[in-house]
């Protein structure tokens, strides 16, 4: 029914994309984002939207390849399956889709953070402070980032141990 190559592939392509988008969002999550935060105001606010930049298109790219090559190998290889080990894989397959639902949902803030953060006055090497609405802005704009990146990291994280252990719960 489904050829031996094409499940190969999309294991490879399912790990190693699973591997960039997890890593990714686990480091943007645990130090990026909240060095941006506290740091932000001593220059690394000037890099971290440059960063965000590059790292979000990738993560979204390996997440997408993810979530895909994940619901065919699903669909070729797990359909049927309803043992404890099943429902363990479809806990993590339900982080997963969660977690990419997550990311999508906060593009529009890291776009906004970006844009405010590379826009605003009182950057390093600018005179003028930026003003009291755009400072309390960026505040809130850097907490919604962190708290989404930490519920992605979160989910991936459940989604990651669930994919590790599935085949294993049967003899807990």
């Amino acid at each position: 029914m489904f050829q031996l190559g094409i499940i190969v592939l999309a294991r490879i392509i399912h790990v190693m994309a699973g591997i960039a988008w997890a890593g990714g969002t686990f480091v943007l999550a645990g130090v990026i984002v909240p060095m941006a935060a506290r740091y932000g105001n001593d220059g690394f606010g000037r890099w971290a939207p440059l960063i965000a930049k590059r790292v979000g298109p990738m993560l979204g790219i390996a997440g997408l390849l993810t979530v895909l090559s994940g619901a065919y190998l699903f669909y070729a290889l797990h359909a049927a399956d309803t043992s404890t080990g099943g429902l363990v894989l479809r806990a993590g397959a339900l982080a997963a889709l969660l977690a990419f639902a997550t990311g999508l949902v906060s593009r529009a803030t890291g776009r906004k953070l970006a844009r405010l953060t590379l826009a605003g006055g009182g950057a390093p090497g600018q005179s003028r402070p930026r003003p009291p609405e755009v400072v309390a802005e960026l505040a809130m704009l850097q907490r919604r980032a962190l708290l989404s990146t930490r519920v992605t990291a979160g989910l991936l994280g459940l989604a990651v141990l669930s994919m590790a252990t599935f085949r294993y719960v049967q003899a807990l």
